[in-house]
């Protein structure tokens, strides 16, 4: 990838777009409701100053915070949502992590991980969809 292509790629994913593009994915077909309740007696309540894009809601019933990534793989992490959707992105066009960690400006060992993280994730994902576990995907 060049270094023109590789600036326009960046610049197609802002974090609003992503905070966008993560909140359809998760709350898609069903309401908004609490990760930890399961209430849907949900309100907003505010975002956060280091995670531009993200929303943040409040449990009226467990008074709890959460926000969309609240109890998946991204929860914990201190990148972007740009650098893991730009990952799993490159992942897909089957580039290595050595490739990924250049193109991303991160240390190989910190895209070994992630690529580790998300192949698990499919792959736990996949088993799930073939046992057919209605409890597995939330």
């Amino acid at each position: 990838m060049t270094f023109p292509q590789r600036r326009y790629l960046h610049q197609l994913f802002n974090a609003e777009q992503c905070q966008a593009y993560i909140h359809t994915l998760r709350w898609k077909d069903r309401p908004l409701d609490c990760p930890r309740c399961q209430s849907q007696d949900v309100g907003p309540w505010g975002a956060y100053h280091y995670r531009p894009g993200c929303k943040r809601y409040r449990c009226k019933g467990c008074r709890r915070t959460f926000n969309d990534l609240t109890q998946t793989l991204l929860s914990h992490s201190q990148r972007s949502l740009a650098h893991w959707i730009l990952t799993t992105f490159l992942l897909c066009l089957s580039c290595s992590s050595r490739r990924i960690a250049r193109e991303l400006g991160v240390h190989v060992r910190t895209s070994y991980r992630w690529c580790w993280r998300l192949r698990n994730a499919a792959l736990s994902y996949t088993y799930c969809i073939s046992s057919f576990d209605p409890d597995c995907i939330s």
